[in-house]
């Protein structure tokens, strides 16, 4: 995923090869996870964990506005996303900068998750591979040494 500012208002974003799905529910995840739970009123006690939520639910790829974050629960996510006629993806930056700060910053944090994502399913895939190897190489001499291993503790 990158991105690009068209102009003062509006960003592009650029999936490449990341799905557009998984791009939007990131955002808002980080959307909600960065903005300012309500403070110590009754209703802060109503406040969510991000992965008590399903952000899927925010994400209509049929529709034109493919993100509409507004407000969750009591914090004010201010995240939108809209398709254009020419399939490119149009983040609402003054929508996000008027309420919650630089729309930048927001981005910054989604293409390092979906980075450290991406990092995390490379290394998990090659450990499972090296560890099929691993069993595959001593398979038979493990076994033997677990069977000695058993031998051992009952004579």
């Amino acid at each position: 995923m990158d991105y690009k500012k068209i102009n003062e208002h509006e960003i592009e974003i650029i999936p490449e090869k990341t799905p557009v799905a998984k791009i939007l529910e990131t955002m808002a995840r980080v959307s909600y996870e960065s903005a300012k739970p309500p403070g110590s009123t009754f209703s802060g006690l109503l406040d969510k964990e991000s992965k008590e939520i399903d952000f899927s639910e925010f994400v209509n790829l049929k529709s034109s506005e493919v993100l509409d974050l507004d407000y969750v629960g009591e914090r004010q996510c201010k995240t939108k996303v809209r398709r254009t006629d020419d399939g490119k993806y149009i983040f609402d930056a003054w929508l996000y900068e008027i309420n919650r700060g630089k729309p930048e910053t927001l981005l910054k944090q989604v293409k390092s998750t979906l980075d450290e994502d991406v990092a995390d399913s490379v290394v998990s895939v090659r450990s499972d591979k090296s560890k099929r190897e691993r069993r595959k190489r001593h398979g038979i001499a493990a076994l033997v040494d677990i069977f000695e291993l058993i031998l051992d503790l009952f004579t």
